[in-house]
Parts: structure tokens; C-alpha cells; sequence
């Protein structure tokens, strides 16, 4: 009885380091990712590129992310999520102080790319680790793992923002976030799952038929919708700031105003997720999602000032908060294809949209303007409100 007793306590401890752990990962994945965005118009003015030139650099980030996640969700399989969060995480320390030093074009595509594979990496690890954590867990936990990842966003774009405004250069800024990544993962790492469970009442025979198959037309309609919301917060990471310096003519250290605001609005709606699934329902939540992210984007598109800019990106990052959480927990319950390969999928295609997305925006914003370009994903992001309807898991 005292031994049913430890073994339930051992696990219930187990559960929440392994908790605790997956929100502090992602905590991690916004708060380095999200610190690059202040450090971008200083980027773009020192190393003398045009938007397209700047779009085509981005490419090395894109390329990175997707020969990482493929990989990863292979990999994992064999060494678990600890070792790939351990070794992102570690290249993502390496690389950060280099974006406010590099003055090289090809140095700078080289720490790009190692960029990009660090956070793609990561981003399919933690949220593998994400989906085994809430499945453990028989509760709606992946609004809060999301949130945690913007909450590190905000905190990544307001710490370096602040910094840049009162003065420190772009290296130390870089510094400090690396040595608050460097404490957090001390904590996180140890944690983290060091082995993956197969999916449960699977036929072992049926499941490696399964991995053999392309991906179901329900999995890429997944990876569709986040590839749609996650270029949106791509752009609006990668070429917020670069809009009001250059269609506003704000000073540079102020850039990173535009994506703290959509920081800000996309870490309080993912907090809520929880609540306003409960009160709309899982269907209507993605369908008013997406007409706030379009409307938001729509109104930077028409802004007369810069300050309706702000409130544009807050209505993208309120809209964009719970449409990805919500389709990533889909994942976890769908059963077409392994936990595991779909969520590799589905990962690849969204971080994709986040990574490959903003060089694809820098090329044609060049030829037709940011503006265009704002206006033509805004009306992607209503697209999400109909790819709905066929991402929707019946109740069994």
C-alpha cells in the first residue's frame, strides 16, 4: 500500500519536472529566436542590402530549418528529445553573438543557417515533448507550452529593445540574452524526456506500414493552416521593424516596438487559449482567430501612422496565438500516421512558414512593395477560417 503510494508520488514528481521542463524549453525557443528581431535593421544597414538582397540571406535560416526538422523527427526517435534540445540550444548560445558582429555577408548566411537549424531542431523536440507531456497529463496543455514560447519572445524583444534604446550595443544586448538562456537550460535540460514511447494500442506491423506512407491529406492540411499563421508571425518577427524604419522613418533602436506589441497580445492570448477554447469551442476559436489575425494585418496594411501599426500587430498576434497550439494538439490525437512522423510534418511545414517564409517576403516585397506583400497574407490568414473545417478531429 506505502509502495502504490511512493511509485504514484514518484510519478506525479516525474510529471511535473517533465512539465516544468517542456514550458521552460519553450520558453527558450521564443526568448532566442525572438531576440534576433530588434538586431535586424542594424543587420541589414551593416552588412549594405536591399530588402530583396536581405530576403535572399534569410534563404540560409529557411534552409537550415528544413533539413533540420526532417532530420530530427528521424533522429529523435533514437536519442530522444534531451540530447537534440541540449545540442539546439547550444548552437543557438554560439550563434547569437554573431548577428551583432558579422559584417560578412557569407558569415553571417553561415551563422543564418546554423540559426535556423538550431531552432527548427528544437522546435520539433519540444513540441514532440509537448504532445507526450499533455497526452500523460489528460489535460489541454498546449495553449500554455505555446504561451511560455511567446512569453520568451516578449521577453527576448523587450529585453534586447530596452537595451538598444538606452545605449548598449548590439553585442552586449546579444550577451545578455545568451546568458539568460544559458541559466534557463540549466534548469530545463536536465528534465527533458531522454526517450520516446511508441504510440500506444498500435500494431507495431500497422505502424511501420504507416511510416512508409507519404503523409495523409489531413496531416499537410495541419501543416498548411500553421504554415499559413506562422509566416505570418515570421514577417511579422523578421520584417516588422524594417516596415517602420523604412515606411515611417523611426530610429532603429526602436524598431522592435511593432513586434512587442504583437508579442505582448500573442502571449496573453495564449494564456487565455485554455479559457476561450472552453467558451467558443475548438471550431470557432480557429475561425475568429483568423479574421483577427487577417483583420490586424490588413490594418498595418491602411495605418496612417505608426502607432496604428502597433495596434495592427496586436490584433495578428492576439488572432495568430491559439490557431497553432490548437492544430498541434490535433496532432497528438489524430491517428493516421505516428505521433511522431506527423508531428515532424506538420513541424517542418509551419516552421517553414516562419523561417522560409520572411526570405520569400523580402524578394517580392522588392518587386511590389512591403505593403503588397502584408495585404496578400492577410488574405492567407483568412484561408485558415475554411482549411478548418477539414483539420477538425471527430469526438469518438
Amino acid at each position: 500500500m506505502f509502495s502504490s503510494k511512493t511509485v504514484h508520488l514518484d510519478h506525479a514528481t516525474q510529471h511535473s519536472a517533465q512539465r516544468l521542463s517542456t514550458l521552460l524549453c519553450f520558453f527558450t525557443l521564443g526568448l532566442s529566436t525572438a531576440a534576433w528581431a530588434p538586431l535586424i535593421p542594424y543587420a541589414q544597414q551593416r552588412l549594405h542590402l536591399n530588402h530583396a538582397d536581405f530576403g535572399t540571406l534569410l534563404l540560409s535560416i529557411g534552409l537550415g530549418s528544413m533539413i533540420a526538422m526532417p532530420a530530427t523527427g528521424l533522429l529523435i526517435q533514437k536519442v530522444g528529445c534531451r540530447v537534440i534540445i541540449s545540442v539546439a540550444i547550444l548552437i543557438l548560445l554560439l550563434v547569437l553573438p554573431t548577428f551583432a558582429l558579422s559584417s560578412s555577408i557569407i558569415f553571417m548566411s553561415v551563422a543564418l543557417f546554423l540559426f535556423g537549424t538550431a531552432a527548427g531542431s528544437l522546435g520539433v523536440a519540444i513540441n514532440l515533448q509537448a504532445v507526450i507531456v499533455e497526452k500523460n497529463s489528460a489535460k489541454s496543455m498546449m495553449s500554455q507550452f505555446h504561451g511560455m514560447c511567446s512569453l520568451g519572445g516578449l521577453a527576448g524583444v523587450m529585453t534586447v529593445t530596452a537595451l538598444l534604446a538606452m545605449g548598449v550595443t548590439p553585442l552586449m544586448s546579444a550577451l545578455a540574452i545568451c546568458t539568460l538562456l544559458m541559466i534557463i537550460s540549466l534548469i530545463a535540460v536536465p528534465n527533458s524526456l531522454s526517450k520516446i514511447e511508441n504510440d500506444q494500442k498500435t500494431d507495431p506491423a500497422k505502424l511501420e506500414s504507416k511510416s512508409k506512407k507519404l503523409p495523409r491529406p489531413f496531416i499537410i492540411l495541419i501543416g498548411l493552416v500553421c504554415f499559413i499563421a506562422f509566416l505570418s508571425e515570421g514577417s511579422a518577427m523578421d520584417w516588422s521593424g524594417i516596415y517602420l524604419v523604412s515606411e515611417y522613418g523611426l530610429k532603429p533602436a526602436f524598431a522592435g516596438l511593432a513586434y512587442t506589441f504583437f508579442a505582448i497580445a500573442m502571449t496573453a492570448g495564449r494564456f487565455a487559449g485554455h479559457y476561450l477554447q472552453r467558451i467558443l469551442g475548438e471550431k470557432n476559436i480557429i475561425i475568429y482567430s483568423a479574421i483577427c489575425a487577417s483583420l490586424g494585418l490588413f490594418t498595418v496594411v491602411m495605418a496612417p501612422h505608426w502607432i496604428v501599426v502597433l495596434l495592427g500587430y496586436s490584433l495578428l498576434g492576439l488572432g495568430c496565438s491559439n490557431i497553432v497550439p490548437v492544430m498541434f494538439s490535433r496532432v497528438g490525437r489524430q491517428n493516421v500516421m505516428p505521433k511522431a512522423a506527423a508531428l515532424s510534418c506538420v513541424s517542418t511545414m509551419a516552421y517553414s512558414g516562419s523561417l522560409l517564409g520572411p526570405a520569400l517576403v523580402g524578394m517580392a516585397s522588392e518587386m511590389i512593395g512591403l505593403t503588397i506583400v502584408f495585404g496578400m497574407i492577410a488574405a492567407l490568414l483568412m484561408l485558415i477560417a475554411f482549411l478548418n473545417h477539414f483539420t477538425q478531429i471527430k469526438a469518438s
